[in-house]
């Protein structure tokens, strides 16, 4: 469950059961009590610290890897005189092995058939795991086998126009003419059906090579009624995303704050507001941020308001090196002690272990998220490390 409540993943027990992706808890009680479903909140600390020791095992068995997503990693196979199968098993169970972590492996003559293959091998048991497509009369039988809204790249939205002229599988998607794929789809589709056919059209490492935004979001554990509670957890938020931005030597020339209602409780006033603000010179400091956001706060603040929701989106995100001068204002500098010392004490201490004026300094303010289903921090916390007896 996420912060909100609502099914984020699934095992394929709780699938079979009809759950589905985004549901809310309170509407599967029935289920969850009738069929003794366990239901966890979201860990974020733990999640990132497994899938970094995952990452690094599969990076330790190939020579060139790319990370796409917390839970999904693309290894070049090219040059490695391997058996395929044989390879991504024994992979398989290190993995288990070495993090208890169970994963599917699909391995094929690009990345969008390698995530073809790759869904296959979790679905059947046949395969146990681990799928190797690499020979046309096992690609057609995949392909075939896996419906369009399932192609990476593809979607709900885009396979429903695709239907809407008889291309309902990736087999009859990877058949269609170029040009066709072309005007319904754009040059990046076609991209897609080149790479079903073999082609490869998607760089290996294809993530950007900057961040073009940092999010801090939350969905409050109770709904906030007041400015001064909501300017807290803005301020807190602010604090989080200039680290962020720290980290990655990044710089900021705009943001959002936003606020949104609880949208399961339709008897109540519905809204979505936020506001742009500008920053000028870009900055990643703290204090510029926080006393930006209490100067705007009160434009989208209504009495009566009730916030389930809120974040903070930095926009306009360039390296604090090339920061754009301006010839009325003082020359930019990178040069900020008091933040690299705040930094540098949060990392040694703890999160929020310093925090800055008005900055939420209790251990759970009433508007944290609740996570009353949570798992320990097995790796990431010392007093929740299992003892053996």
């Amino acid at each position: 469950m996420n912060n909100d409540g609502c099914a984020i993943a699934r095992s394929n027990e709780a699938k079979a059961l009809g759950i589905k992706m985004g549901q809310p808890l309170f509407q599967i009680r029935d289920i969850v009590r009738r069929h003794n479903v366990v239901v966890k909140s979201s860990n974020y600390a733990l999640y990132g610290d497994i899938s970094q020791r995952v990452m690094t095992t599969i990076a330790d068995s190939a020579p060139e890897s790319t990370i796409y997503s917390i839970d999904e990693i693309f290894v070049d196979l090219d040059r490695m005189a391997i058996n395929h199968s044989e390879w991504a098993r024994e992979l398989k169970y290190k993995i288990l092995r070495e993090t208890g972590i169970p994963v599917g492996i699909g391995i094929s003559l690009t990345k969008t058939l390698a995530k073809v293959a790759n869904k296959l091998a979790k679905q059947s048991s046949k395969a146990d795991g681990c799928l190797v497509l690499n020979t046309p009369k096992w690609i057609d039988l995949a392909l075939e086998r896996t419906a369009t809204k399932d192609v990476w790249g593809i979607g709900r939205q885009l396979s429903r126009k695709l239907a809407s002229i008889g291309v309902t599988t990736a087999k009859q998607l990877r058949d269609m003419p170029d040009r066709n794929a072309r005007n319904m789809m754009t040059v990046v589709g076609l991209k897609t059906v080149l790479e079903l056919r073999g082609l490869r059209c998607i760089d290996f490492d294809d993530s950007p090579e900057q961040r073009e935004t940092v999010c801090v979001s939350r969905s409050f554990g109770k709904e906030v009624t007041d400015v001064e509670t909501l300017k807290e957890a803005l301020l807190t938020f602010a604090a989080r995303a200039c680290k962020k931005l720290r980290r990655f030597d990044l710089v900021a020339g705009r943001f959002q704050i936003y606020v949104l209602s609880n949208s399961f409780k339709p008897n109540q006033p519905q809204f979505s507001k936020g506001r742009d603000v500008g920053l000028v010179p870009h900055t990643n400091d703290t204090r510029i941020l926080s006393k930006s956001i209490s100067q705007n706060l009160d434009r989208i603040w209504r009495d009566g308001m009730s916030v389930k929701k809120a974040g903070i989106l930095m926009m306009d995100l360039c390296p604090s090196s090339k920061v754009p001068q301006d010839l009325l204002m003082p020359l930019y500098t990178t040069d900020n002690p008091l933040m690299a010392a705040l930094d540098q004490i949060e990392n040694r201490f703890g999160k929020e272990t310093v925090t800055i004026g008005r900055l939420a300094n209790q251990q759970k303010p009433d508007w944290y998220m609740t996570a009353s289903n949570r798992s320990p921090c097995y790796t990431t916390r010392w007093t929740d490390i299992p003892s053996v007896k």
